[in-house]
């Protein structure tokens, strides 16, 4: 029988008995087969599909850039394997897309199918597992049924096909994939900026502008003599946890400069010292570092590795929560069951380490830690802990295995904590643990909702005045919930944003007799939520609260403001909320956006674009306002800056 290449080169005109061939024996050719072409050309067509349906075009795009960015910044400035993986990983989809074209290319020159075929699997991967399949553009079903009938045509294929013409050309995409990555690496290694995303280019720089607002009032939480100066001392400014400011924020948000420094890892708490310097903790997937850096230039004056934590997108422990003390000193719950604390005055230097893992249950891990009036190191345990260190001694009680997930406050005489069950009023007790005053269910729903890390109150208690308030986890809607500190007696319950779509993880801005809440419904850890022009469900509110009798009701709701994660802030000074948001996009650009919005109205007031792509992703980290109104937000990568631009 005659083979396919003779087939071809007969049909060609092409002497096969000659004893020079010539050269198109090493051409790549198609099959003229009639019962064969229309199947290779079917295939072809159907892996072309498999590349744009399996991971978004402009996804795949910003992966490439940003993954070969993250892990030359990684080799030049941060020395962590594990930053370098991730950058790896972020190339994972861009090479999948790349394969599935060279295959489609194979297929339609006459290759045997073989390559294609071992790529089904992997396709099949981005059809069962919820992580892959976010990163498409089709219906599971879809793709689950491309896949199939790709296989089962492939299959044929192979049986069909006797020999294969040399196809070794097409590979030279594959080594351009691998150049392309290795220079934007070397080019990425040259900036301590975080990583460069072209697809930027397909989003808006943003919308609106600066405007002089009347100010409004912001509790006067009361400055804990063991803590740094407020509003610079902890994740949420104040040991009451207002979340609240009396600060400028940026005066030309569509002007100033935007500037950002890559870390490798999460840089969810800042602080900022005697000295004006920013303090920071970042998390990478295995280490924690500390940097001290000069805010005016991003310059990092000094880093030290302080800690390990587990590779997961959601444990807090080891670093997440720090404060900073009324000497300078970070301090802040090491993984197995250490309080470590660093001075920062001439470099980072270790001080004192505190054991507590004796009061700790099995595989718990501290959460947060805070100093009340008095000086004694209060801490919070992920299993229900909650202990009290005073003069050396530690002493502890556990709240029935009730997770605590977030850090919490600290008033003149108390300590304010919210469990997976209830909302606590405890204090200090001499020669004994903390005691109980007051505990004040709430309800907790029936599921983690998306967009929570666990099925809690997704807040960290906010105390203002006489009240303290958190949010719940009801259903079909959750709820605001203010208490009176005194008694623990719920006297406000206002439910918030739309049916079966309501969730926080964030806490709540105390501010113009306002609790400012936002919804991060829909929200995935694994942060695919908001990849590929994604995002969650939108929402951020405002209930008014009586100062006298904490009853409360609606103040206003915006329905268009898409806040991910982030701890937004207000400030008294204009009235505004500084938020961090990234709208969805039709074609599938994923930028993030500085936003202000008037805590009056609801209405945004400006938004300025912070970048594009995965390192821009806060990923619970909070946002601030420093001393001279520079608007900072933590990333998944590092940190990003909007200037203040006044002169």
């Amino acid at each position: 029988m005659m083979t396919e290449r003779n087939d071809y080169r007969t049909a060609q005109g092409v002497n096969t008995h000659t004893e020079h061939p010539g050269p198109t024996t090493l051409t790549a050719v198609t099959d003229s087969t009639p019962t064969r072409r229309p199947l290779r050309l079917t295939l072809a067509a159907l892996l072309v599909a498999q590349a744009l349906l399996v991971v978004h075009p402009v996804h795949a795009v910003s992966n490439y850039f940003v993954g070969a960015g993250v892990a030359g910044k990684g080799l030049a400035f941060v020395h962590v394997l594990d930053v370098v993986l991730q950058g790896f990983g972020y190339l994972v989809t861009p090479f999948v897309v790349v394969l599935l074209l060279l295959a489609a290319w194979g297929v339609a020159h006459r290759a045997r199918g073989v390559g294609a075929l071992l790529l089904q699997p992997i396709v099949a991967g981005y059809v069962v597992v919820p992580f892959l399949r976010a990163f498409g553009t089709a219906d599971a079903r879809l793709l689950g049924a491309i896949t199939v009938l790709t296989a089962v045509l492939l299959i044929t294929l192979i049986a069909r096909t006797d020999t294969a013409a040399s196809t070794h050309r097409r590979w030279w995409l594959l080594v351009g994939f691998a150049v392309g990555a290795v220079v934007i690496a070397a080019i990425g290694g040259a900036s301590q900026a975080l990583p460069f995303d072209p697809v930027r280019a397909l989003t808006g720089d943003g919308t609106g502008q600066a405007r002089a607002g009347q100010d409004v009032p912001v509790p006067q939480a009361p400055q804990n003599p063991a803590l740094a100066q407020n509003p610079f001392n902890s994740i949420h400014n104040d040991s009451w946890g207002t979340d609240a400011y009396e600060l400028p924020t940026p005066s030309d948000p569509r002007g100033a400069p935007v500037e950002s420094l890559f870390t490798g890892g999460d840089c969810a708490t800042m602080s900022f010292d005697s000295q004006g310097r920013l303090i920071t903790l970042c998390s990478t997937l295995t280490r924690v570092v500390a940097y001290i850096v000069d805010p005016d230039t991003l310059e990092v004056l000094d880093k030290k590795i302080v800690g390990d934590r587990r590779p997961r997108l959601t444990d807090f422990s080891g670093g997440g929560y720090f404060i900073l003390d009324n000497q300078d000193r970070i301090v802040f719950p090491a993984r197995g069951g250490t309080l470590r604390i660093l001075s920062t005055v001439d470099g980072l230097q270790d001080v004192d380490n505190i054991d507590v893992s004796t009061t700790l249950e099995p595989d718990e891990q501290v959460t947060s830690v805070m100093p009340d009036w008095d000086g004694r190191y209060w801490y919070v345990g992920s299993l229900g802990t909650v202990g009290v260190i005073r003069d050396g001694r530690v002493a502890a009680l556990n709240l029935g295995g009730e997770d605590i997930e977030n850090s919490f406050a600290v008033a003149r005489d108390a300590v304010y904590v919210v469990s997976g069950a209830a909302l606590y009023r405890l204090e200090a007790q001499d020669g004994g643990p903390p005691r109980i005053v007051w505990r004040t269910e709430y309800d907790r729903g029936t599921m983690r909702k998306p967009g929570q890390t666990s099925r809690a109150s997704g807040t960290t208690p906010t105390v203002f005045g006489q009240w303290v308030a958190i949010t719940d986890n009801a259903e079909p809607r959750m709820n605001v919930l203010v208490a009176d500190t005194e008694t623990g007696e719920v006297t406000c319950r206002q439910p918030v944003f739309g049916d079966g779509a309501s969730a926080t993880d964030n806490a709540l801005i105390a501010i113009n007799n306002h609790l400012v809440v936002e919804n991060n419904y829909g929200y995935s850890p694994a942060v695919t939520s908001t990849t590929a022009g994604r995002s969650t469900t939108p929402g951020m509110a405002a209930v008014s609260v009586d100062p006298v009798t904490g009853a409360c009701a609606l103040a206003w709701e915006n329905d268009q403001v898409y806040v991910p994660s982030v701890v937004s802030k207000g400030t008294g000074i204009g009235g505004l909320i500084i938020t961090y948001t990234k709208p969805p996009n039709p074609i599938g650009a994923d930028a993030w956006y500085f936003t202000a919005v008037d805590v009056r109205t609801g209405e945004v007031v400006w938004t300025r674009r912070a970048g594009a792509g995965t390192s821009f992703n806060n990923h619970y980290a909070a946002a601030y306002l420093g001393q001279d109104g520079d608007f900072y937000v933590g990333t998944i990568n590092g940190i990003v800056v909007l200037r203040n631009g006044a002169q």
